[in-house]
């Protein structure tokens, strides 16, 4: 076992942090004076750019008195909202967000993300689509300068979530917050609309129907977290998933053991140590911690828009190569962590077995019997990552068994961990398992986790986002073209648009027309 401990200065851990404090002021000093004034300038020019380039009329055929929605989106997070802009571009504007949480937490970004900075580099293709006034780039320069983006390498966290607030806003995308989807029932009949049971706000319940949902649920969307059973035994009090609300405030004093020494693992340790925890130990099953990030190779159009259109094979083999590669933490995580004393890195050190001890003075504590030896904590914080397992989400216990997995489609699949993935189309809808027994399936979406067998890149992450929401608005609007395209046929037959009325000299009653080639 290699143990790896910071060289930092002891600290008293209940004294405020001086440094932490400067930098929360100095974060709010750098916002521009005028930042309001820069942002309603910006605003403006969004929605100008939106309206000039924006389809200039309805086209989907409606029932007189219909209230169906076009779209559902489940998940109000960046992968979301950003489908529901795509959707807007396409003018399916029938589109419901519904997320379970605040309006002013967007996905997890104020939640369990605990990072400093986002990981993906800054210059890339995103939620803005087909509008570049509306990229991250520059309402960070509205409200910091044009300097300050120059200077950044990766956009704060706090500032990420609260772009995504003024893209959600800016964007005029309707979002239902604090209301979590129940369940979801299949159509009456094979082209019918699902229904959709809601929990709302005070437990509030209501039902709506849908022609389409496309579920944006984030990291645990494919299935949940990922937790081994030793730690999951441990009284509820004593460990958390690194997704989990977690009061860091209530770790002061204590010690932390952290299994995983991922991003998530990093970022949950640095967190309790900034709270006072008198310890974290990071413990890693690997000799060496993770160096490489595979993801910043697949940040190409091949790779984010085209990945889908290769053959099983292709796709399976790259699959299993890239799911094999782990996923480093940041630079920046790692030198946040070694700046506290209390911190300390235990690479090849697996854990065979936690347990509840007795302590000397009547207490309890836990016991965690590794590799390498026995260790002792006050709380284990699991950064064990997610599992893709549709058994696990509630929202599709109508579907699931009838949902096609890639170990249905695909012989090498049927005994590796990635063959519970779900087989999707090209536009993120899941297909049948029988065909013919449960068309309806293609009408419903996975931008989650459990796309990354059939897409390469998940779509909902910022590396494959601009692919994502690209193909799936591209999808839906053919096959909304496709489901009503004899109506649409038929209003064309009977459609008239008089241009000519005068065959002749022109009158001046007639009004102006143009005389010359130029203005």
């Amino acid at each position: 076992m290699t143990a790896v401990t910071s060289d930092a200065a002891t600290s008293d851990p209940a004294a405020p942090d001086p440094a932490a404090e400067a930098e929360a002021e100095a974060q709010t000093s750098r916002r521009l004076p005028d930042a309001d004034a820069r942002l309603a300038t910006l605003r403006a020019r969004v929605h100008e750019d939106i309206a000039a380039t924006s389809h200039a009329r309805d086209w989907i055929p409606r029932a007189p008195g219909s209230t169906e929605l076009d779209v559902l989106v489940i998940g109000g997070g960046q992968a979301g909202l950003g489908t529901a802009f795509a959707l807007q571009r396409q003018r399916i504007d029938r589109v419901l967000v519904v997320d379970d949480g605040p309006e002013h937490e967007v996905g997890c970004w104020d939640r369990y993300a605990r990072m400093h900075t986002l990981r993906s580099p800054k210059h890339m293709r995103g939620i803005e689509f087909d509008v570049p006034s509306l990229h991250v780039r520059r309402w960070f320069e509205a409200v910091y300068g044009e300097a300050a983006w120059a200077a950044v390498e990766l956009i704060p966290r706090l500032d990420w979530n609260d772009y995504l607030r003024w893209y959600r806003e800016v964007t005029r995308i309707s979002v239902q917050h604090r209301t979590r989807v129940t369940a979801i029932h299949r159509p009456a009949t094979p082209d019918g609309p699902f229904s959709v049971d809601l929990r709302g706000p005070e437990g509030r319940e209501t039902t709506l129907t849908a022609r389409r949902i496309v579920c944006a649920l984030g990291l645990a969307g494919g299935g949940g977290v990922r937790v081994p059973e030793f730690i999951s035994s441990l009284p509820r009090e004593r460990w958390f998933h690194t997704e989990d609300p977690i009061d860091f405030t209530a770790l002061r004093g204590q010690r932390v053991a952290v299994l995983g020494g991922g991003a998530s693992g990093f970022d949950n340790a640095a967190t309790a140590l900034d709270h006072g925890a008198v310890r974290a130990h990071v413990f890693v099953r690997r000799a060496t911690v993770p160096a490489s990030n595979p993801l910043r190779w697949m940040e190409f159009p091949g790779m984010q828009e085209r990945f889908y259109d290769l053959d099983d094979q292709r796709k399976w083999d790259f699959g299993v190569m890239s799911g094999g590669l782990p996923q480093p933490p940041t630079q920046h995580a790692v030198w946040r962590c070694f700046t506290h004393s209390g911190f300390a890195l235990h690479t090849g050190c697996g854990w065979n077995a936690v347990s509840m001890v007795h302590t000397g003075t009547g207490g309890q504590e836990i016991a965690i019997d590794t590799t390498r030896g026995r260790f002792h904590a006050d709380v284990v914080l699991s950064a064990t990552g997610y599992q893709v397992d549709l058994q696990m989400r509630p929202e599709l216990t109508e579907f699931v068994d009838d949902i096609a997995l890639w170990s249905d489609r695909h012989p090498p699949a049927v005994d590796h961990p990635a063959g519970r993935s779900p087989y999707l189309g090209p536009g993120f809808e899941f297909t049948e398992r029988d065909p013919g027994t449960a068309p309806w399936l293609t009408r419903l979406h996975h931008f989650s986790t459990g796309a990354r067998a059939s897409m390469g890149v998940t779509g909902n992450q910022l590396s494959g986002i601009y692919g994502g929401i690209g193909r799936i608005a591209s999808a839906i609007t053919t096959a909304i073209t496709r489901e009503n395209w004899d109506r649409l046929a038929g209003d064309f037959a009977s459609f008239e648009h008089i241009e000519v009325r005068s065959i002749g000299p022109h009158d001046a009653s007639d009004g102006w027309y143009p005389t010359s080639s130029r203005f």
